[in-house]
């Protein structure tokens, strides 16, 4: 390319850029009200997410204050506080710190089988924890209590905090580090005053994913005997239905994960991170380690797949082999149906999740304004309840005010649609808010309604990010089992559910079909992730 076409491509891109500055800026300031119909909906469909905070209120005052009292200030409950707080403080720093370790070897150093490596690091997602914690559990009762815990634990999230930390330092520009060292900075001065601060975002977030679900987790802990909130939660309404202490006890939790919500927002902050001005961002490359550092390294990540994956996968293997899986502890009709009720009940909860999430996210991004705003932002403040406080919700107002549903899938799809419904909408907006406005302007133009326009043009053009969504929360659902603990109907199982119940019965052999086909049909949403490039 000659100087002169340079010239013009340069200014072309200018003119670009600054035609797209002034539209958003007219944007910005340009408000139009949401027609009713999608008014109407909206409201519709958020007035039943108050449900589970309005539960809470209401059995608490029931119990009065005195006698709340009592009940918090009990001894089980700072036994319940401190396992907890152990098991969070404990498994969120060790995730951290495995996840950023890997994360800065893969990224910024040479190492062998870094491909492989990358992979290993990310594939724990696809195994349960309740399948992790069969596994591990299976092999010596010596993993029982808070060790086991933090094991199984640590293995299952550090890939949230490997995933985003990988992601800022692919796209880190290593201009700004090149500046810091030529001014005579130190590599810990650099590395404190300008990667540390373009990581807290995604550090904030690994925090808040990995310590709300150690706040909310009950398989788990629940196979590998450890009490926690959640575990204490499910045996009070087990033995006393639907009584004041699971919701008083569901209380503490909540303001322990809006504590920790609070807490990932201030030490986020509100620095503005972009760069600005002209130029291109240039990636830091990888360097090469010494032997020693290398060989360090290596055994790290060996050490790492063996525990994360190898182990649990092996140990599933010998009892579908070795054990009596397949003899007269297995009975195919009840598997069959129990996978059929997983993969029929994590669909309809994926399409439910992601039908609501469409007008509410299309709301927000285009007709934006205060009430818009808290409505979409009202899910991801529920997603900081467990889902066993859901459940319990639920039930509650199932049984005084909508019997006719009670013990029917109805409640299951409510409870599904209030625990990753915040997952949708994130996958969505990402895809909306690359769809210019204008396109709907045009549509309005020709005299066709809103809702021809959503329907036709705004529907195709989102269609990879629908799918996407769906998948994701198609896997979560695949995992899932508080609330469907709690709310399925009576007799009927999911693949969930038979792993939890044949590991409390030390039933190993009959575990490992269920658990391998939790796996498989868990990762098959993955696969598709990965081969479409889906956000």
């Amino acid at each position: 390319m000659n100087k002169k076409s340079l010239s013009l491509s340069t200014s072309s891109s200018s003119s670009t850029t600054t035609a797209v500055s002034i539209f958003n800026k007219k944007h910005k300031g340009h408000k139009t009200r949401a027609p009713l119909w999608l008014r109407l909906l909206v409201f519709a469909l958020t007035v039943p997410l108050l449900f589970p905070f309005l539960y809470l209120f209401l059995r608490s005052y029931d119990v009065g204050l005195n006698r709340a009292i009592e009940l918090v200030f009990r001894e089980r409950v700072w036994m319940l506080f401190s396992n907890t707080m152990i098991l969070l403080v404990v498994v969120t720093g060790l995730s951290i710190v495995i996840g950023t370790v890997a994360a800065f070897a893969l990224e910024r150093y040479k190492i062998w089988g870094a491909p492989f490596f990358r992979v290993a690091a990310t594939l724990p997602l696809c195994l349960p924890a309740s399948v992790t914690s069969y596994t591990w559990i299976s092999l010596s009762f010596k993993f029982e209590g808070l060790p086991g815990a933090l094991l199984v634990m640590t293995m299952a999230s550090a890939p949230l905090a490997y995933l985003p930390i990988a992601a800022v330092l692919k796209r880190m520009d290593r201009s700004l580090e090149e500046v810091s060292l030529s001014l005579g900075k130190s590599n810990t001065y650099t590395f404190w005053h300008v990667i540390f601060p373009q990581l807290k975002p995604a550090l904030g977030s690994s925090f808040l994913l990995i310590a709300l679900h150690m706040l909310i987790e009950f398989g788990a802990v629940s196979i590998l005997n450890y009490n926690t909130f959640t575990t204490a939660i499910y045996q009070e309404y087990d033995m006393s239905f639907d009584n004041a202490s699971a919701a008083l006890l569901s209380l503490v939790l909540v303001v322990m994960c809006l504590i920790v919500v609070g807490f990932e927002l201030i030490f986020r902050g509100n620095d503005y991170l972009a760069r600005e001005g002209k130029g291109v961002a240039r990636q830091m490359p990888r360097r090469a380690l010494s032997p020693l550092s290398h060989a360090l390294y290596l055994v790290f990540f060996i050490v790492h797949a063996i525990v994360a994956l190898g182990i649990p996968i092996a140990t599933l293997i010998y009892w579908l082999t070795v054990g009596t899986s397949f003899s007269g502890n297995f009975h195919l009709m009840e598997f069959i149906k129990s996978l059929g009720l997983s993969l029929g009940v994590s669909g309809m909860g994926a399409f439910v999740s992601v039908l609501v999430a469409l007008p509410l996210v299309w709301c927000a991004i285009r007709y934006r304004s205060t009430l818009t705003i808290w409505i979409d932002r009202l899910p991801f403040l529920l997603h900081a309840m467990p889902g066993i406080v859901i459940a319990l919700a639920i039930t509650y107002f199932t049984i005084h005010y909508a019997t006719p549903v009670y013990q029917t899938f109805v409640p299951m799809l409510i409870a599904y649609l209030m625990l990753y419904l915040p997952m949708a909408q994130t996958t969505l907006r990402s895809s909306l808010n690359l769809i210019p406005a204008n396109i709907e302007n045009v549509g309005k133009s020709l005299g066709r309604s809103d809702f021809f326009v959503f329907r036709t043009l705004i529907i195709p053009a989102i269609l990879p990010g629908l799918t996407a969504a769906f998948a994701l929360v198609f896997l979560n659902l695949m995992k899932e089992l508080t609330a469907t603990l709690v709310l399925s109907p009576v007799e009927l199982q999911t693949l969930s559910i038979a792993v939890w119940e044949y590991t409390l019965d030390m039933r190993y052999a009959a575990v490992a079909p269920y658990a391998c086909a939790l796996i498989v049909f868990s990762g098959i949403p993955v696969y598709f992730l990965r081969k479409y490039g889906f956000k």
